[in-house]
């Protein structure tokens, strides 16, 4: 399915774990409006690529799973009480750059 970014932050809980998040590979970074693709990360063309034909089609590449974005969403929450999809965002990128979850100070 196609969303943007931020809307995948919001309702992460809601997606299923087993599909991965797309991103435009020539993408300058992300933000709220980034368009991504949520899609079943078995369903590739094949072994070679490993993408879907749809990410493939929109000239798309790999960025995490979803139980990873997941993951990243849950641990924000645990630390602040309904944080802004600015601060979701933010974790996102934190997880993107270092591999570890963002730890805010309270």
């Amino acid at each position: 399915m196609n969303m943007l970014l931020g809307e995948v932050l919001k309702t992460a809980e809601k997606l299923p774990w087993t599909h991965a998040l797309y991103a435009p590979a020539q993408r300058r970074g992300f933000d709220e409006s980034t368009p991504v693709l949520v899609w079943d990360v078995d369903d590739v063309v094949d072994d070679a690529t490993d993408l879907p034909a749809e990410a493939i089609a929109l000239g798309y590449d790999y960025v995490l799973s979803v139980d990873d974005v997941q993951s990243i969403v849950a641990n924000a929450r645990a630390q602040r009480a309904n944080p802004a999809t600015a601060d979701l965002l933010l974790a996102f990128r934190h997880y993107l750059a270092r591999d570890a979850f963002i730890v805010w100070e309270l």
